[in-house]
């Protein structure tokens, strides 16, 4: 690492890894970005016990439509 660049907190360490998880799915997998994020959310909710409210951008879902 260069010395003038800040080395990254735990949060961003732990971003830029499920990052490449993510893409590397993406790209080996036929899952789509919105199978990905559902599933995630599934993820997120069981380790957490928590509910995950997730609306999805309309444009990005007519985007997926018209493929």
């Amino acid at each position: 690492m260069s010395s003038n660049q800040p080395d990254k907190g735990p949060g961003q360490k732990f971003e830029h890894e499920l990052s490449a998880v993510f893409v590397r799915w993406w790209e080996e997998s036929d899952l789509d970005e919105l199978e990905m994020s559902h599933l995630a959310i599934g993820v997120i909710e069981r380790f957490c016990n928590t509910t995950v409210e997730f609306e999805p951008d309309q444009e990005f879902l007519d985007e997926i439509g018209e493929e």
